[in-house]
């Protein structure tokens, strides 16, 4: 290979999509299964009721929708608001750092 050759490397399309189930972010859309799983089967087959497991169908149907709407609006979004939980409201101005000795 010379000098002014360029060093050519293969991107997988499966490195750089992201992660998605039914066309939703793949932990959003965990979550909203477990979350009708939860209203649905102990609430509503086990107890005989109806109405909790119809509620947890229509939940489910609304949330898909609405997880897809979100990631077709932005892919990355639970990535992002994920990273903005950890950040503080406001910083200060000066380092709370000391140093023990004055020396330099």
């Amino acid at each position: 290979m010379g000098e002014t050759e360029l060093r050519v490397s293969p991107v997988r399309k499966s490195l750089t999509r992201p992660q998605l189930i039914f066309g939703c972010d793949r932990i959003l859309f965990l979550l909203l299964l477990l979350i009708c799983m939860a209203l649905g089967l102990p609430g509503g087959l086990a107890a005989g009721s109806a109405f909790n497991v119809v509620l947890s169908i229509v939940i489910f149907y609304v949330g898909v929708q609405f997880l897809r709407f979100l990631t077709k609006f932005d892919p990355q979004a639970y990535s992002v608001f994920q990273r903005t939980v950890h950040y503080q409201d406001k910083y200060i101005a000066v380092s709370k750092v000391t140093r023990q000795d004055k020396k330099f």
